[in-house]
């Protein structure tokens, strides 16, 4: 039996080794999946990997504070395919897939203290498909929001930018 925890809001260029320094004193890792902005760290003993939770979770990892907690219960084997739809709980059993980041990023300055990240990403879907969203985690005022495509991005800020 293994421990799965999920390592969030990492660079996208993490190497495996940054990922086993980090974790360095919290026992015998087992396997190590990276993906673009976060990874999985599997462990051996699973009082090690709750530690590693309450320990390292919003510390910076290469210049950026991260996400530590254990995994979700879904299995996180390399030749694993997509997640189904069942994976995320939802009264109408929509598809949806789970947020994430991409290089195709606007940040957003002078925003209402007001503004949720749910309401970001609504308005910000006017300009294309909108893979993540946050507002205030980082800065007071600020948001992120990330794009599938550079095109997208682009005609996000084309058409959205200084408006209210």
């Amino acid at each position: 039996v293994s421990y799965t925890v999920y390592l969030g809001k990492i660079p996208f260029d993490t190497q495996e080794r940054d990922v086993e320094k980090f974790f360095k004193n919290y026992g015998n890792l087992l396997d190590i999946i990276i993906k673009k902005g976060y990874a999985f760290v599997e462990f051996e003993d699973r009082r090690k990997a709750e530690n590693a939770c309450y320990d390292l979770d919003n510390k910076d990892f290469l210049g950026s504070r991260c996400v530590v907690q254990l995994a979700k219960g879904v299995d996180r084997t390399r030749n694993r395919s997509p997640p189904q739809a069942d994976y995320f709980p939802s009264a109408a059993r929509q598809t949806r897939v789970r947020p994430y980041n991409t290089e195709h990023r606007v940040i957003i300055d002078n925003l209402s203290t007001r503004t949720t990240w749910r309401e970001l990403k609504d308005y910000f879907r006017r300009a294309g498909e909108v893979t993540f969203a946050d507002a205030h985690r980082y800065q007071e005022r600020q948001g992120i929001v990330d794009f599938a495509r550079r095109s997208e991005m682009r005609a996000a800020i084309k058409r959205l930018d200084n408006t209210d």
